[in-house]
């Protein structure tokens, strides 16, 4: 073999490949993406259901704050009674048919309207339906018949403060909602 001078040779130097761009990511990375945004939506809609719930425990536990501080037992209740209220009503769906069902026979799913009716003695038992127990009909509950409409300083701070925990136990007792499709709020279905 003559001599050759590789020197010589028209022959490019060993280069690398450059640095692995950051973008696009890899599909591993797109699914990953995916998977964390679903996961988000999930979580977002579960802590959005609740929110109900969570403002009526809120105020239970400002009502129960305030009677601890010496506030007047009737007006505490009377926010307990609304809260209680308010909250059956804004969750009336076709999830407690069998709720009013047991209280008053009604085939049709429930509503706002037909839970804001519901007085004395049903309302205590719809309120017992919707936990399976009861305490409202037949325990401490059943002071939320009347403490709403006693006069001042009749009732004794630690039965208001006794209905103010079973209600918050109540609410506490209460899931929130799931897949709400054709909710009869307002009578719309």
């Amino acid at each position: 073999m003559p001599n050759v001078d590789f020197t010589q040779l028209p022959l490019r130097d060993i280069h690398l490949p450059g640095l692995i761009a950051w973008w696009p990511p890899a599909p591993g990375w797109w699914i990953a993406a995916v998977l964390f945004a679903a996961l988000g939506v999930v979580l977002a809609l579960y802590y959005r259901s609740g929110r109900h719930r969570r403002a009526a425990l809120r105020t239970v536990a400002r009502v129960r704050a305030a009677l601890e501080q010496g506030a007047e037992p009737v007006a505490c209740l009377q926010r307990v009674s609304t809260t209680l209220r308010r909250f059956a009503m804004t969750t009336a769906d076709e999830l407690n048919v069998a709720a009013l069902r047991a209280v008053d026979g009604i085939a049709d799913r429930p509503t706002s309207d037909e839970v804001a009716g519901l007085i004395g003695d049903r309302w205590l038992r719809y309120l017992d339906s919707r936990w399976q127990r009861d305490e409202f009909s037949r325990g401490t509950g059943r002071l939320l018949l009347a403490a709403p409409y006693a006069r001042p300083a009749t009732i004794e701070r630690q039965y208001a403060l006794d209905l103010a925990a079973l209600c918050a136990d109540w609410l506490r007792a209460q899931r929130p909602r799931r897949g709400v499709r054709g909710s009869t709020r307002h009578g719309a279905g």
